[in-house]
């Protein structure tokens, strides 16, 4: 007779990031303006509270459908879950966004697509500062928000050029920046990929994100051994929607959306879920074998060239999107 063995997505990493705040510094302005920011103190204005709205609207609902205008992509994807999950289990609620921010960061390009950034306010006294990123694809579209993540605990950002002149946005391999954000990006990959014995795991501070995942990965990892199984996690990401602001200090902040793909297999028994995670079901019945699919948004910072400090994860979420048979 075939057993039932639980797989979890709370067991496949809970990043609630709860712990002490880190104190988030002002946006500092560059003394001689040269150029202006791609978005202006008033638009940012607009903008922000444009996007709450429209997610008060789709909160309240509990409908991404109402996810049209000024929040998309992985944002949507993300909120569509939590939707589901809340509606299948009272426990799970959505993200808190707070409407209040602490920083505004803006980009100085003139060309597409740049990026908006918003540090909020901390949303409840155990759980940190959210920063959320802003993407405009073309100038004939609306800023929309694409991602968030709570900040790392213990984890501090950067000063950043103002409204007056916006920060640099820079390319993933530009030299500015050493080690580049491309090769800061694909390293710790690798490194979230080979697992807590990686030689990358000194190229990086800890932080909480890799931490939990790797945890959470030697626990699952036990459990399918113990049922003649396997665990596996496969790490990505799309280089084509990562963004580098450049800060004060001539390093950069680099915001990488990451996709996870962790698959349980059993033998000769059938896999159960949490009712949260077969809110997310897609694709056919459980059997022997279960996916979770995870989109993730981490935001690294590079430190400038007088700084004595390796890159860390300064922010990043963990969240769960779909959960397939196979």
């Amino acid at each position: 007779m075939k057993r039932a063995l639980i797989a979890s997505a709370a067991g496949l990493a809970l990043l609630a990031l709860t712990a002490c705040t880190p104190e988030v510094p002002t946006v500092s302005a560059a003394p001689e303006p040269s150029e202006a920011a791609a978005v202006v103190e008033s638009q940012a204005d607009r903008i922000l509270p444009e996007t709450f709205a429209e997610l008060a609207a789709a909160d309240e609902a509990a409908d991404a459908k109402l996810l049209a205008n000024r929040i998309g992509g992985d944002a949507k994807i993300v909120r569509a879950a939590q939707y589901k999950q809340a509606k299948a289990d009272k426990k799970i609620t959505p993200d808190v966004l707070p409407e209040e921010s602490q920083a505004v960061y803006v980009s100085s390009a003139d060309t597409w697509p740049r990026v908006l950034v918003s540090v909020t306010a901390q949303p409840t006294e155990d759980v940190t500062p959210v920063v959320m990123l802003w993407v405009q694809d073309s100038f004939d579209v609306d800023y929309q928000l694409r991602g968030w993540a709570h900040m790392i605990p213990g984890a501090t950002l950067p000063a950043m050029a103002g409204f007056a002149t916006g920060a640099n946005q820079l390319a993933l391999d530009d030299p500015m920046v050493d080690p580049t954000a491309k090769t800061v990006v694909e390293n710790y990959l690798k490194l979230l990929n080979e697992g807590s014995k990686s030689e990358l795991q000194d190229d990086f501070l800890e932080d909480t994100y890799r931490k939990q995942l790797f945890t959470a990965r030697d626990v699952l990892t036990k459990a399918t051994k113990k049922a003649k199984g396997k665990y596996k996690d496969e790490v990505t990401t799309r280089a084509e929607d990562t963004y580098v602001l450049q800060t004060a200090d001539g390093g950069a902040l680099v915001f990488a959306p990451v996709q996870i793909t962790s698959t349980f297999t059993v033998k000769n028994a059938k896999v159960s879920v949490p009712a949260g995670d077969k809110a997310l079901l897609s694709g056919g019945k459980l059997k022997a074998k279960v996916v979770h699919h995870y989109r993730d948004l981490l935001v690294f910072y590079i430190p400038g060239p007088a700084i004595e400090s390796l890159p860390g994860v300064v922010a990043a979420d963990h969240n769960l999107v779909k959960v397939t048979p196979k």
